[in-house]
Formats: structure tokens, C-alpha cells, sequence
């Protein structure tokens, strides 16, 4: 099989009555990060997909070109099954959460429109960077299965984070084939990354009140969260921005590709 398989998955999908947005291990800060991350990659991966599809044509090694295609594939998966938790998300009607969502929108269809193909394929690689070592703390975070953690969204997020890991050096690859520009890059991994660290803390924001009022004072992010937050992130952050950062020198724990095989007997269909 491939190393980057393309599954086709089928989940139990929450509805906005029975969603408690305290779903990570019973800790908020946790379950509100993880939820920015569903929105975001909703209107991220299509963005992912037509950037690096659009520069397709560029790339002449045969290996790469299969690579960047299934990577493709798995984000089109991706987005495609995190509209259908957002729902549930959004059918919680937070006031200013669909607003903030459509601006993330509008972000993209700028970026495309009006930013070049190294910008782009940039942006992508500064997400993939960041995304990758946030997967694998992800993976340890679910693989403990707090029984206060919700099955549905923890088999969405082990699936996808999963993928992450296995198609972790294709945007590497491809903005290292095809420009190469570390200084470049490295600006390019701050502007991602604020971006997507950005909304997450929004989302926060705005949820954070309303179900605080919703339910009661355990839903409440304490002000001091928000600068902890970019400060925990700063490690991450700074490794993806080094010269001799490379996603080809992560150590794939064994645990890990045993979750992929798990995940392949699941899939409705594996290519």
C-alpha cells in the first residue's frame, strides 16, 4: 500500500443538540482549540488543494507528482467530513462565530485571487509544518481516550491527524522543488501559522461566553489563557522557521502506523 493511502471514512456525526462543547477530556481550553482547528480546516483545505494543485504542472518528478496528487485527495477528505461536525458546531448559534467563519473565507478567496503560486504553495508548507507536530501531541492527547472525550469527534481527529503525519514532507517537497527560498519560508511559516493561531483564539473568544452562559463557569477561558497559548506554541512555531528544519527527519512513533493500518480495515474504500 502507499504510504499516503486515500481512505474514504464514515463517522458517526453529532448534531448540535447532543455536541457539549467541553468534548476533548473534559477541558475546555483543549476542546475549543480543537474546535477552531475543525473550522479553520474547512475553508483551509480547499485552499490547500487548489494551490498546490495549480503549480501541478510545474513539478517534473514523477514521485512527487503521485505524492502531491494523494495529498490532495486525503485533504479533500478532510474538509469535506469537517463540514459535517461544523454543523454541529455552528448549529449551536454562537453570536459572531458564522461571521468570523465567513471572514476565514474570504481570507482564502483572497489569497488565491490575489497572491502569486510561491505565496500559496508557502502558506501551505507553513501550515503542514506546524500541523504535523501538533498532530503527533494530538495523537498522544487521544490515544489516552479521557472518558469524558467524545468517541465521534476523537475518530475524526485521530483519522485526520493521522494523514497529517503521513503526508507530512509533500509541501516541503514541493516548495523546496520548486523555490527553495528559506528566507522566504520562514516568513511564509509566521504569517500560516499566526493565521491559524489567530482564529483559533477568536473562536475562543466567542464561545468561550456564550456557553459560559449556556451551561456554566467550567466553559470560562481565564484571560491570562490567550498570551500562555502563544507562548506554549512558540517552540513549534520557531522549529519549523530554522534553516535545517525538514519534516524527513520525524521519528514516526510505532504506535502511529499502527493506527493507519487500523484506520484502513475502518475505511469504507482505500486507494
Amino acid at each position: 500500500m502507499h504510504d499516503i493511502p486515500v481512505r474514504k471514512m464514515e463517522f458517526d456525526i453529532p448534531i448540535a443538540d447532543d455536541f457539549d462543547p467541553k468534548w476533548q477530556s473534559n477541558n475546555i481550553v483543549q476542546s475549543y482549540m480543537a474546535t477552531g482547528v475543525s473550522l479553520y480546516v474547512a475553508y483551509l483545505e480547499p485552499f490547500l488543494v487548489k494551490a498546490t494543485r495549480r503549480v501541478l504542472s510545474q513539478i517534473s518528478d514523477p514521485v512527487l507528482k503521485e505524492n502531491v496528487d494523494r495529498f490532495c485527495r486525503q485533504e479533500a477528505q478532510h474538509y469535506t467530513q469537517h463540514e459535517k461536525f461544523n454543523a454541529a458546531i455552528l448549529g449551536k448559534g454562537y453570536p459572531g462565530l458564522e461571521e468570523r467563519f465567513y471572514r476565514l473565507k474570504t481570507d482564502f478567496d483572497y489569497f488565491l485571487k490575489e497572491k502569486g503560486d510561491k505565496w500559496c504553495v508557502g502558506f501551505v508548507e507553513g501550515f503542514e509544518a506546524l500541523t504535523t507536530q501538533l498532530a503527533l501531541r494530538s495523537l498522544r492527547e487521544l490515544g489516552k481516550r479521557h472518558p469524558k472525550t467524545d468517541p465521534r469527534f476523537a475518530a475524526l481527529f485521530e483519522w485526520h491527524m493521522t494523514e497529517e503525519i503521513e503526508h507530512r514532507t509533500v509541501a516541503y517537497d514541493i516548495y523546496e522543488d520548486l523555490y527553495g527560498d528559506y528566507p522566504f519560508r520562514m516568513k511564509m511559516c509566521w504569517i500560516a501559522q499566526h493565521h491559524i493561531l489567530q482564529f483559533i483564539v477568536d473562536c475562543m473568544k466567542i464561545m468561550s461566553p456564550a456557553d459560559v452562559a449556556r451551561y456554566d463557569s467550567s466553559y470560562n477561558v481565564p484571560g491570562i489563557t490567550y498570551p500562555l497559548l502563544w507562548m506554549t506554541m512558540s517552540p513549534a512555531i520557531l522549529k519549523t522557521m530554522t534553516p535545517w528544519y525538514t519534516p524527513h527527519n520525524y521519528d514516526v512513533p510505532d504506535t502511529i502506523h499502527g493506527i493507519s493500518a487500523k484506520l484502513n480495515d475502518e475505511a469504507k474504500s482505500v486507494t
